[in-house]
């Protein structure tokens, strides 16, 4: 076994590194290395020109294997992203920029990267319609993660671009306007992980106009967090603003104030979700009555080959009947308030 140490350019590295990990993750989940010895055995890929082989030693593996794919991983392209002001990248301010997966590099280092570099314009502006849209815009997204650059849990620094861009109050999508706007003030940089533990672990927070969010455990506890990016480009900073004023309703009040709320809801969707299932009961009914008249037409068919002459079930006679209803298909005289007839009803 041999050490490799070397010093190369902050982007160089970060683009090094990033195609390390790219080959590391094409194995099949039963590859029985760790993450770090398939960045080793990558390394050697990647000199010979091929691809990292799984070493799950099954032959139905889903992944190809280095002898398959041939010498076609020289030219990969790696994305690196730099966050950095106008002013630096067109020559007109030394103001350091910020290299994902690296930290902070020099102007000129920025202006270099720049030269041959896809330029994107991250801005916070926001019109009406899309603060009521769910989805950010492109340009949105981008101001938002240079501005927060990590994960904005307490203690995680997940780089920003890998994150998911969380609504602190959330998205109302049956009503956009009551509240929780696609507002830069109202989003927020969350990995995965801890997004999840927001959502269903029973953490609690709150954004302030600057970017600052307070967060409450479970257990009670107050973290708050900062945006890295603030310190880095103050162009991005927002008035300081304090923590508003605490509700003063108590917990107990807060608790019965959304149980009645929720059952005022449920009480305007029970008439809605009853008309829905009498609708569906009834097109069930309908096929099927359709199957069973189109199946006796066939053995009217099948067995005598002539017209039915009984005066009971003229319907026979009938040509077949489609057994798939139109959309806006509705049972005669439909009337909601009815009570649905269900098939084991004796």
């Amino acid at each position: 076994m041999a050490e490799i140490h070397g010093t190369v350019a902050a982007s160089a590295a970060t683009a090094f590194d990033r195609r390390l990990s790219e080959l590391a993750k094409q194995v099949c989940p039963d590859d029985p290395r760790t993450l770090d010895q398939r960045r080793a055995d990558a390394l050697a890929a990647l000199t010979e020109g091929r691809r990292l082989a799984c070493c799950c030693g099954k032959s139905f593996c889903p992944k190809k294997t280095a002898s398959t794919e041939g010498r076609d991983m020289g030219g990969a392209q790696v994305v690196v992203n730099v966050v950095a002001s106008g002013q630096t990248v067109y020559g007109d301010s030394a103001q350091p920029g910020y290299l994902e997966g690296c930290g902070v590099i020099d102007a000129e280092q920025v202006r270099q990267l720049a030269a041959a570099a896809s330029i994107r314009l991250a801005d916070f502006r926001v019109t009406p319609a899309e603060a009521l849209r769910y989805q950010p815009s492109a340009a949105l997204e981008r101001a938002i993660r240079c501005r927060d650059l990590t994960c904005r849990f307490p203690g995680c620094s997940r780089p920003a671009m890998v994150c998911d861009i969380d609504h602190t109050i959330p998205f109302n999508h049956a009503n956009p306007k009551a509240g929780g706007l696609t507002v830069p003030w109202n989003l927020k940089c969350l990995c995965r992980q801890h997004h999840r533990l927001k959502t269903f672990g029973g953490w609690r927070d709150r954004q302030l106009a600057d970017g600052t969010v307070i967060w409450v455990s479970p257990a009670g506890h107050t973290y708050r967090t900062v945006p890295e990016g603030l310190d880095l480009f103050p162009q991005l900073r927002a008035p300081v603003c304090v923590a508003p004023t605490p509700s003063r309703r108590s917990r107990s009040k807060q608790r019965a104030a959304r149980i009645a709320c929720a059952r005022k809801h449920n009480r305007e969707q029970r008439p809605v979700n009853k008309a829905r299932r009498y609708l569906e009961e009834a097109r069930k009914q309908e096929i099927d009555a359709r199957k069973f008249r189109n199946h006796m037409r066939d053995m009217l068919f099948l067995f005598k080959g002539t017209p039915s002459t009984s005066p009971f079930c003229t319907w026979v006679n009938d040509p077949r009947e489609p057994e798939e209803l139109p959309p806006d298909w509705r049972p005669p005289r439909w009337n909601p308030c009815l009570t649905i007839r269900r098939s084991d009803k004796r």
